[in-house]
């Protein structure tokens, strides 16, 4: 894991060979979670299988953007939202244990926004559409849960990212 600060405004954190999980039930099992949303199970957000580990990275702009904004700011550090983010997701939180994720983050909710990717979008118990999380409060806490999708992300959100494909 390496720390990246590439404007004075935007955080990166990389996670190098992060395997995909490929059902919501194995990611809330093996996740380091210390809850989750009841809602999420295998039937309510199904994934599709994905193979193959990649090199992860949590950017955090520390400041609120617009709900599409995230892939422009994203590409603008050589980034671009995660392809089938929320099993890549499920995997990073498998492999790096809350106190080995980097400090500078441990207060941020982690999203797998991807929002060109309608597999990526589940809908909530009110049919809303929303978008895989991990909400954490800095203490340890980790919580698998739903964000809903939809307006503005304040600077508490770090985007699941990967490299920029030409």
């Amino acid at each position: 894991m390496q720390t990246t600060a590439t404007k004075s405004s935007v955080t990166i954190h990389s996670f190098p060979n992060i395997n995909p999980i490929n059902t919501a039930e194995e990611g809330i099992a093996q996740g380091h979670h210390t809850g989750h949303y009841g809602f999420i199970t295998d039937k309510t957000v199904p994934l599709q299988p994905v193979q193959g580990a990649k090199n992860l990275y949590l950017v955090c702009f520390n400041r609120t953007i617009g709900e599409t904004e995230c892939a422009e700011l994203l590409r603008a550090e050589g980034k671009r939202p995660c392809q089938n983010a929320p099993q890549y997701l499920l995997g990073l939180m498998a492999s790096v244990p809350e106190d080995k994720m980097p400090e500078e983050l441990r207060n941020k909710d982690i999203v797998a926004a991807e929002l060109d990717n309608k597999a990526s979008v589940f809908s909530d118990r009110f049919g809303g559409r929303c978008f895989l999380y991990v909400f954490r409060d800095g203490g340890g806490y980790r919580r698998l849960n739903l964000a809903s999708v939809g307006g503005r992300w304040s600077g508490s959100w770090a985007f699941l990212a990967e490299d920029l494909v030409p």
